[in-house]
């Protein structure tokens, strides 16, 4: 018996090979099925994989700088390769951190080193194609993976369309013949099993629909919210999706701010409730400003309370935030009955909010199912609800308004667990306005500050969509 066919042996030892229905990544149903994640439990095998990727690398006169393994299962055999033959390696996170450097790749990414992909199998090269995207933008050159397992279904072609060539182990017809002729497999079975790959010789990469963001000017068009549609047509006529978040304690602070600040910006974001000397003519200072100079005034009062108590809070006390906030930030915890509360308080005025669907705090515990209810919460509330406060994007449809919160020139973040992004970087995560705060108040030059914020802002928004400014 031959290394290769004791390996394939051993394998099938650990129960890689299953029979019945399943779905595979492509959305197709398979009468078979290979779990090669059983590996992790078995060095022994994932030390033998690894010799036989490097002795299939050497057959095929392949050298490379630094070696990927495809998340998850084929990185043990990655890290095995790599301490075996002293090859550096690069690993492809499943998705880029929130927090830290927020990197993709992790590991030496040098421009112009050749990176061979590890991968445990291969169906339509949906996987390698996705991380060998991420490599390459790192500046990494990508022609070759290694797979365990080709399924025999269109992934090699895939790939070699993509310029990688594969280099398989072994194949489906390899696994399956010496499965059954170790067991003893019903002839049906077996035909079903045959049927389906030849049915199946060749599926597709499935492409994601491109998300094709509009101009401004396009997005007024389709926008049926009265406040989202105005929002819109500011930022196109002054070329401006900056919003300012003044959070100072002194009127007087804020009002200044708000006159030197206003031509420059298509919102400002106000915490009134932290004003030492709170008045209600600050109030009507503010919104002559706000005429004055065309801009929004988004109160960040993060409603987050039953109903009741939120038309109280937005109608009465001291601030009557209805009065004068075009916009408001609300929290989902409570539900639907919040959203209801507010329009129902807003009393027929140009009104609407934006939900928190992510915090640029480090910790921040806006999880992907909270996200997900705050989209459903969205989608009932359209007349009222025209966006959100988040980090990336959380719904593809174009009415919606992204703000993103955190952005600073300066990456690092602060000691209170804020964490910041640039405007460049924030925009290519989806953000339609940034949030600029400490950035630009706490500037020596708060003019030359905001126009900097306001230039590179709208400048990387035009780049994404790639029309002419």
């Amino acid at each position: 018996m031959s290394k290769r066919e004791d390996l394939l042996r051993q394998l099938l030892g650990i129960n890689i090979l299953q029979l019945g229905q399943f779905t595979l990544k492509s959305g197709v149903i398979s009468p078979i099925y290979i779990d090669l994640r059983r590996i992790i439990s078995y060095p022994d095998i994932v030390k033998l994989l690894a010799e036989h990727v490097h002795s299939k690398l050497k057959e095929a006169g392949i050298a490379t700088d630094v070696i990927c393994g495809v998340p998850y299962t084929a990185l043990p055999v990655a890290s095995v390769y790599s301490v075996l033959y002293q090859v550096p390696m690069v690993m492809k996170r499943k998705e880029a951190k929130d927090y830290g450097t927020k990197k993709m790749v992790e590991g030496i990414t040098e421009k112009g080193l050749k990176c061979l992909i590890i991968e445990d199998i291969v169906t339509s090269g949906s996987s390698v194609n996705e991380t060998a995207e991420v490599l390459r933008q790192e500046g990494l050159i990508v022609t070759d993976c290694v797979v365990v397992l080709d399924r025999l279904q269109g992934g090699e072609q895939n790939l070699d369309s993509a310029g990688i060539k594969l280099h398989s182990l072994f194949n489906m017809d390899d696994i399956f013949n010496s499965y059954c002729s170790l067991h003893q497999v019903p002839e049906n079975i077996v035909q079903d099993v045959k049927h389906f790959l030849a049915d199946n010789s060749h599926i597709n990469i499935k492409k994601e629909t491109v998300y094709k963001r509009l101009s401004f000017e396009e997005r007024a068009e389709i926008c049926k919210q009265p406040v989202a549609k105005k929002l819109f047509n500011i930022i196109a006529e002054k070329k401006s999706n900056l919003c300012v978040a003044v959070d100072v304690t002194d009127s007087e602070k804020l009002l200044e701010l708000a006159s030197k600040l206003g031509p420059f910006i298509c919102m400002l974001k106000t915490h009134m409730d932290i004003l030492s000397d709170f008045s209600v003519n600050v109030l009507t200072v503010l919104k002559n400003l706000a005429k004055t100079h065309n801009f929004l005034i988004f109160e960040d009062r993060k409603f987050a309370d039953i109903g009741n108590t939120v038309v109280n809070q937005y109608n009465g006390g001291i601030f009557k935030i209805n009065d004068w906030a075009d916009i408001v930030t609300v929290h989902g915890i409570p539900g639907d009955g919040i959203i209801e509360a507010l329009k129902s308080a807003s009393d027929g005025k140009e009104r609407s909010c934006v939900l928190i669907a992510e915090m640029s705090s480090k910790g921040a515990l806006t999880d992907d199912s909270y996200r997900n209810n705050i989209l459903k919460m969205a989608g009932n509330h359209k007349d009222f609800v025209i966006g959100f406060v988040s980090q990336h994007v959380v719904v593809k449809n174009q009415e919606y308004i992204h703000m993103f919160p955190g952005v600073h020139i300066n990456e690092s973040g602060d000691s209170l667990g804020q964490q910041y992004n640039s405007p460049e970087k924030a925009i290519s995560n989806g953000a339609d306005v940034v949030i600029v705060g400490r950035g630009i108040c706490s500037s020596l030059n708060v003019v030359e500050a905001v126009q900097d914020y306001k230039d590179r802002s709208y400048k990387a928004y035009m780049n994404v969509i790639k029309r002419p400014e």
